[in-house]
C-alpha cells in the first residue's frame, strides 16, 4: 500500500488544492445541507487523489469513499498530509472489510485473497514506515473481532430462508452488528492519532454507520434477495409473507411485497432510537460534527418512509 505524501507533479497539487478548499469550506459552514454537499465534494477529491497515487480496486472501491474520518481527523489535527494519512488507512481497512465480505457471500477464494493482500499491505506500512506495531497488533486483534458478525449474518440468512421471524431486538441487533466495524476497527486508527479522541467519539461512529447501513439495506432489496443476503426491511417483512414468495416474485414486485410486509413504525423506532444515543453522548468540540450528520441520516432516511407510505 503505497502511501507516500511527497507531492512531484502538477497533478498531484491540482488534488492536495481541492482538498484544502474543500476542508476549508467545510471548517465555515454552520449549515447542516451544504456541510454535506461538501463532504460530497471533498469525498470526489480525495478518491481521485487515492486513484492518481494508484491503489484502486473499482468494484470495491465505489462503496468506501466516506471522507468523515478524514474529517474527523484534520479538525483534530489542523494537519492535511496526517489526515490523508488517516483516509487511507481508513479506506484500506474498508476494502479488506468489504472484499472479506465478498468472500463470504460467494466463497469465491478469490476475494479472500485480495482481502488478505490488504491486510498485509496495511501492516507492512504501518511496521516499516510508521514503526506503529502496537496498532498493527489492535487492527489485527479488532478484524478478528469483526470477524464473528460473517457467523452470525450467516444465522440470519439460514432463517430468512427458512420463513422463521424477527423480533425488534433482533433486527435492531443485527444492525448494530452490521456497523460495528466503525466503532472496532476504524476507530482504532482515530485513536492512535488523533489526540481528542475517545471511545465516545467511536460510539457516535458506530450509530452513524447504522443509519447509513439501514440506508444501504432500503437501497438493496432487490439485491439481497436475489443474493439471499440478510435485509432488515426483509427480516421485518418475513413476519407476514413468507420469504419464497418474495423470492419468487419478479423485480419489480419484490420491494412493494417486502414494504407490504413490514410498517414504518419499526424503523422510524430504531432511526429515532439511533438518533437519541448519538445525541446523548458528550464528545470532543473538534468531532460534534459527527452529530450535524447523525441528524442528516435520520432526516432523510425517515424522509425515505415516509415518501413510500410503509
Amino acid at each position: 500500500m503505497e502511501t507516500t505524501y511527497t507531492i512531484s507533479d502538477n497533478e498531484n497539487r491540482v488534488y492536495l488544492n481541492k482538498i484544502s478548499n474543500s476542508i476549508r469550506d467545510l471548517n465555515s459552514t454552520t449549515d447542516t445541507t451544504l456541510f454535506v454537499h461538501q463532504m460530497v465534494s471533498l469525498s470526489e477529491s480525495l478518491s481521485n487523489f487515492d486513484r492518481n497515487l494508484g491503489n484502486s480496486f473499482p468494484d470495491i472501491d465505489e462503496n468506501a469513499q466516506d471522507p468523515t474520518y478524514f474529517i474527523a481527523a484534520y479538525f483534530d489535527t489542523k494537519n492535511i498530509v496526517e489526515s490523508i494519512w488517516v483516509y487511507r488507512i481508513v479506506r484500506s481497512l474498508t476494502r479488506y472489510i468489504l472484499l472479506s465480505d465478498k468472500f463470504y457471500e460467494t466463497r469465491d477464494d478469490k476475494y479472500a485473497f485480495l482481502a488478505k493482500q490488504v491486510q498485509k499491505s496495511i501492516n507492512e506500512f504501518l511496521r516499516t514506515k510508521y514503526d506503529a506495531q502496537h496498532l498493527i497488533y489492535s487492527i489485527d486483534y479488532s478484524l478478528n473481532q469483526f470477524s464473528a458478525f460473517w457467523k452470525f449474518e450467516r444465522i440470519i440468512e439460514r432463517r430468512i430462508l427458512k420463513n422463521y421471524t424477527f423480533t425488534y431486538t433482533e433486527i435492531r441487533n443485527f444492525n448494530l452488528s452490521k456497523s460495528l466495524d466503525a466503532r472496532l476497527v476504524y476507530s482504532k486508527v482515530l485513536d492512535a492519532k488523533l489526540p481528542s479522541f475517545n471511545e465516545n467519539v467511536a460510539l457516535v461512529l458506530h450509530y452513524n454507520q447504522a443509519l447509513l447501513d439501514i440506508q444501504d439495506d432500503w437501497e438493496d432489496i432487490e439485491d439481497d434477495i436475489r443474493e439471499d443476503m440478510p435485509n432488515i426491511f426483509v427480516m421485518a417483512a418475513v413476519n407476514n409473507i413468507p420469504y419464497d414468495r418474495i423470492k419468487k416474485s419478479n423485480h419489480d414486485a419484490m420491494r412493494k411485497l417486502v414494504l407490504r410486509g413490514t410498517t414504518s413504525e419499526l424503523f422510524v423506532r430504531l432511526i429515532n432510537e439511533l438518533q437519541a444515543l448519538s445525541k446523548s453522548i458528550s464528545i470532543p468540540e473538534n468531532f460534534a460534527f459527527l452529530k450535524f450528520l447523525s441528524d442528516r441520516y435520520a432526516d432523510n432516511l425517515r424522509g425515505k418512509l415516509s415518501s413510500t407510505n410503509i
